[in-house]
């Protein structure tokens, strides 16, 4: 179902206009009237609702090529380019994406996508000061175009950043429970996977635009201006996702660092169960091999008085020297300097 339709553009003599809330017919003869026409659609199903949207615009392309694409894509055919990219959407821990569809015809802008894509709708209710700087002469349209579409995808970006920052706290909080240890490791092993998750969704999500803005700067396509001012703002927008790809990868280190602290401890919890039963066993073994020992006496009933006393103090003496050596050694095969090491490089990155 379509949810909503929004038209705004430039009439011929370079008035900014906007028609909020109109049906798609109207949308579609709005076309004609304008210098320059840009129709906004929310949908709730984008793979049903595209290709009646294309139809009824006139606009020949089939969105399930550019649909096809794992996260973005991008498909010209000279007359007509499409654009799919990805939305960063987060909730209950998770990350996931949700395209946008853009579709640019010679004077015409338009642009599919769900409840997701709330920013956009939002820039549209700017649309008359955005259109208002657009240059106003016929032979401009390639121009006027490129920066709108430049501004839209400016705005994706921008929207797709603000998920990295509710990483970051995420991050942020689990240092804080890493340093105090105020969560149990299970629930801190589930938290760590559920944010590499979301930052590699995220990572996969900037390296594909970042694809389809260089494929924009240096397609060479028809409905993209060739003016080398223009395109340097898709240079601009190319210099931001790089920014973003390199804190979203120090985000992942500090994610990964948390992952060997977590193994790290989980290792010295074992290491010391291995020690108290090592002991255990040992303390057991010796006063029991002199029990068997003594035993084999002749008239050993008489000797009790001085073998119990050997036998606890065999077992005592044990105990200490099986403890001190394997904690010497659990010290050196698993690495406690730089675990401690490593814990503290966490806490205070």
């Amino acid at each position: 179902m379509i949810k909503a339709v929004s038209v705004a553009g430039l009439e011929t003599e370079g008035t900014p206009f906007k028609k909020p809330s109109v049906q798609l017919e109207e949308a579609a003869r709005t076309i004609s009237l304008g210098h320059l026409t840009w129709i906004e659609c929310v949908v709730d199903n984008i793979v049903e609702e595209t290709p009646k949207i294309l139809e009824s615009l006139g606009i020949n392309m089939d969105a399930s090529v550019l649909l096809s694409g794992y996260v973005s894509h991008y498909e010209d055919k000279e007359d007509t380019l499409g654009l799919m990219l990805p939305f960063v959407v987060t909730g209950a821990n998770k990350t996931q994406t949700s395209p946008l569809l853009i579709f640019i015809k010679k004077d015409l802008v338009v642009t599919i996508h769900d409840d997701y894509g709330g920013k956009i709708t939002r820039l549209y209710n700017y649309s008359n000061t955005l259109l208002r700087k657009l240059p106003k002469e016929p032979e401009s349209w390639a121009d006027r175009q490129t920066i709108l579409v430049a501004r839209i995808i400016d705005e994706l970006s921008e929207t797709n950043f603000s998920i990295l920052r509710l990483i970051i706290e995420r991050a942020e909080q689990l240092e804080l429970d890493l340093a105090g240890a105020r969560q149990i490791q299970k629930d801190l092993s589930l938290e760590l996977s559920d944010m590499k998750t979301s930052l590699l969704t995220f990572l996969n999500a900037v390296w594909a635009t970042y694809d389809t803005v260089q494929n924009l700067k240096y397609g060479d396509a028809e409905m993209i201006s060739d003016d080398e001012i223009i395109l340097g703002k898709f240079e601009v927008l190319l210099g931001r996702l790089d920014r973003q790809i390199q804190m979203s990868e120090n985000v992942m280190q500090v994610v990964a660092t948390g992952i060997n602290v977590i193994q790290a401890e989980v290792s010295n919890k074992l290491a010391t169960l291995i020690v108290w039963l090592t002991v255990a066993g040992t303390a057991v073994l010796v006063p029991n091999t002199l029990a068997t020992i003594f035993g084999l006496f002749p008239d050993s009933e008489k000797n009790f008085y001085w073998m119990i006393p050997t036998l606890v103090a065999s077992t005592v003496l044990s105990a200490l020297i099986t403890y001190r050596y394997t904690k010497r050694w659990k010290v050196k095969s698993f690495g406690m300097r730089k675990f401690r090491s490593i814990k503290k490089k966490l806490r205070y990155s």
